[in-house]
């Protein structure tokens, strides 16, 4: 009868395929809570990059959609003030009336626009807020590691 020999790397072994190794020494636990930590933490700045990076397309988008309105506002008053405050001023027989009117015309709704991204601008949020959730729900995983291994210890 021929006994099952396995060779591993910690020795030779006579326990049959299948059946269980022996537990990990403390010192490997730590270890590979180790690795796992690190690898986990590694993990969590990644997210971070990637969130942030998001946030600051958003952020540069509404930046950008603030600079157009201004742009906008610019130029409809350099270009249509002139026209309107012509037209104006002939139907009123008062020039300086028509002017009064389409500049305002032109300040409300450039400024509406550039109030409206102005807000969504404040309204995101720039914090890596999921990575930040992530990395409290790990320090609350790796404290229960720590308190299960400080009770296989005792």
């Amino acid at each position: 009868m021929q006994d099952d020999i396995h060779v591993t790397r910690g020795g030779v072994a006579d326990r049959p395929p299948g059946a269980p190794g022996p537990e990990p020494s403390l010192g490997e636990l730590f270890k590979q809570l180790a690795q796992d930590s690190a690898t986990l933490v590694k993990q969590e700045v990644s997210l971070a990059k990637a969130e942030m990076r998001e946030n600051l397309r958003s952020a540069t988008r509404d930046a950008a959609m603030i600079a157009v309105g201004g742009g906008l506002l610019l130029v409809g008053l350099l270009v249509l003030t002139a026209f309107l405050v012509a037209a104006i001023g002939d139907l009123l027989d008062n020039y300086w009336l028509g002017a009064l009117l389409v500049g305002l015309v032109f300040v409300a709704v450039g400024g509406l626009l550039a109030k409206k991204n102005l807000n969504n601008l404040k309204k995101d949020d720039l914090g890596p807020g999921q990575t930040i959730q992530t990395l409290k729900e790990d320090k609350r995983w790796l404290q229960s590691e720590i308190q299960q291994a400080k009770k296989e210890l005792a």
